[in-house]
């Protein structure tokens, strides 16, 4: 049986490489993605089981990738994070939440360990669906 496939989308490496670790003990492969725009390329040629994205990103932000996902009929659990305002996490979520998207959580940087690792097991317990 392989493995669930996670992809982080974050501009800080240092973020990017913590996620992959603790994604990594928690059973999944992984992929990285620096960029909205990076990822988009990704996402054409694997369907992953987990996101974990950064809101805010120099060339796409979180909430412009969330709508392009809406536009590709993505129903991949989606975990989102920030360095910014609780608030914009929020105010993401629902906008999320409103085009469809599965949002198993929201993390505010810096978080701990065990948020994330709750939120990835969280992910794995959802129904998963074909994309359309």
């Amino acid at each position: 049986m392989s493995k669930p496939l996670l992809i982080v989308v974050d501009d800080e490496p240092e973020m990017a490489d913590l996620v992959i670790e603790v994604a990594h003990l928690s059973g999944f492969d992984t992929r990285t993605t620096s960029s909205g725009k990076e990822f988009q390329a990704v996402w054409a040629g694997c369907k992953p089981t987990v996101i974990v994205m950064d809101l805010v990103m120099p060339d796409m932000d979180g909430v412009e990738l969330l709508y392009w996902l809406s536009e590709q009929n993505c129903r991949t659990p989606i975990i989102l994070m920030s360095g910014y305002d609780a608030g914009y996490l929020e105010m993401a979520n629902h906008v999320a939440t409103g085009k469809g998207k599965k949002i198993v959580g929201t993390l505010t940087k810096p978080f701990q360990i065990a948020e994330l690792e709750e939120l990835l097991q969280k992910a794995l317990k959802l129904p998963i669906k074909a994309e359309k």
